[in-house]
């Protein structure tokens, strides 16, 4: 396996408890976890049928009219709901300047009032596309925990480290429009700007449409991601790869623009399950991943802070709103 390419990685052995074959898969997850940071997984048990409900609901949601959207704002006391056309610039959260990022979103934070984030809000007249979300959402939580159960055993752990500290997760789900290009964009505008995530894992669900994910490989080089159908792109995050002292890689990425020619047909859809720890958890690092003779290259952090610092460099309507 190249340090270059991401992977496709079938976890299916390990789902069904076979042996041997749980083995291999948490090597090849181990292996892209440390040098690539970037995998696609297939045969992830997650039902088909949950999967097309909610990307048809969500395409709907996005054809609404834009006062409708609104009527769940992202804010400063609110993280989640819906970010219009250039609300976002994710490049600033790593202090690069560019033009604001050429889509709109809509994200749902985790059930419950108990997970040290606001509680959900609700649409009125929206049951359909809202219920899909809250059955995708949690169809995506059952995966992203047997893959921190793969994670813990390719470091040596207990597969259920992570369990009690993913008990009250503050979890989102995010769903991406990229609409099509009428105008020319700004120079230096992307769809979304270079960025690594802030959590600990993310789990991708898109379309192969023009102008898509790139990851920056260990060359200095950014690479076409392009997913086979039924598979999900899966990356580390920032807060896992301190949690690992930096052995596991929480890779750069992007959505650049369609090519010229193309622009005005290449709308693109995507969902992006962000899997955060219980808000309240202090990260600080692993001890097998602490080789001998180092020292922790960070010191503890609550989970929930390092979020909202992260989320806070990103997000414009969040910065206005502290001016």
């Amino acid at each position: 396996m190249a340090e270059s390419e991401v992977p496709l990685i079938s976890i299916k052995p390990y789902l069904e408890g076979d042996a041997e074959g749980s083995k291999k898969v948490i090597e090849q997850i181990k292996f892209a976890g440390e040098k690539v940071g970037f995998m696609m997984i297939c045969d992830h048990g997650v039902p088909q049928d949950i999967i097309d409900e909610n990307w048809k609901a969500t395409r709907a949601y996005f054809d609404l009219p834009r006062e409708k959207k609104m009527e769940v704002p992202m804010s400063k006391d609110y993280m989640y709901g819906y970010s219009g056309f250039e609300d976002e610039t994710l490049a600033a959260g790593i202090g690069m300047d560019r033009g604001a990022d050429l889509k709109e979103s809509f994200a749902l934070g985790p059930p419950g009032e108990d997970r040290g984030v606001p509680p959900r809000k609700r649409y009125t007249g929206l049951d359909e596309f809202q219920n899909a979300s809250d059955r995708y959402y949690n169809a995506i939580v059952d995966l992203a925990d047997k893959l921190l159960e793969i994670f813990a055993l390719a470091m040596n752990l207990d597969k259920d480290w992570f369990k009690n500290k993913t008990d009250k997760h503050a979890s989102a789900l995010r769903a991406l429009n990229y609409p099509a290009l009428t105008e020319v964009p700004k120079p230096g505008t992307l769809r979304a700007s270079e960025h690594t995530d802030y959590g600990t894992v993310t789990i991708l669900l898109q379309e192969n449409a023009p102008g898509g994910l790139q990851v920056l490989n260990k060359g200095g080089t950014w690479q076409d991601v392009q997913t086979p159908p039924g598979a999900f792109v899966v990356n580390i995050g920032d807060l896992f790869q301190r949690w690992t002292n930096d052995l596991w890689k929480s890779t750069m990425h992007r959505v650049v623009l369609p090519p010229e020619d193309l622009a005005a047909q290449a709308r693109r859809q995507s969902i992006a399950f962000f899997q955060n720890i219980n808000a309240d958890a202090i990260v600080e690092c692993i001890p097998t991943c602490l080789k001998e003779g180092e020292s922790p290259k960070y010191p503890p952090i609550s989970a929930g802070e390092h979020l909202l610092m992260k989320h806070t460099a990103s997000t414009k309507s969040m910065r206005e709103a502290q001016v």
